[in-house]
This record gives C-alpha cells, structure tokens and sequence, in this order.
C-alpha cells in the first residue's frame, strides 16, 4: 500500500522464491537443451534477463506451476551468477 492506495505487481516486478510451489531437498543440476529466456518470473509474460545457449549449466532452488518453471542460478556463460526462470521443457538433468 502506497499513500492509501493498493498496488498489485505487475509481470515486469521480478518474482523470487517466493512464487515457488515445489522445493526439492536436493535437485539436480540441469543443462539448457536449446537457447532459452532466463525471465525474472514464471511465465513468458515476464521479462528476459538474458539467454541461456545450449549446454549452460543451471542450478534449480525450487519450481512452479507443476514442474513447469525452475528458479535458479545460472552457472556458466554470459549470465552467470543470475537468479531467474527458466521453462522446464529446455532443461535436463547433468551431473
């Protein structure tokens, strides 16, 4: 609430953690099949932080949406380090 007026976030807000319904207690971690978003929620009506090519590395904290979207951290290429969401369907398990 802001000056007695509610606000409600819009898809351009980031979503952490937070909008997460599913937490693993140890998940794997996964490689992008093919170039993909790394968007800061999870849907394809939020923005993208930037891509994922194929082969990258990242590290899923927890999913929504049935397994739909992971949020995680990516840990190789141009965006490493970033936090964000990426759709399962361009995700494998690596070890």
């Amino acid at each position: 609430m802001v000056g007695g007026t509610v606000i409600a976030a819009s898809p351009a807000s980031a979503v952490g953690s937070s909008a997460c319904d599913y937490r693993p207690v140890n998940s794997p971690v996964t490689k992008a099949t093919t170039t993909v978003n790394l968007r800061n929620g999870p849907s394809t009506s939020y923005y993208s932080k930037g891509l994922l090519v194929k082969g990258i590395r990242f590290d899923p904290l927890c999913s929504r949406n049935n397994h739909l979207w992971f949020y995680g951290k990516v840990l190789d290429g141009a965006n490493r380090g970033k936090w964000g969401w990426v759709n399962g369907h361009y995700l494998r398990s690596w070890t």
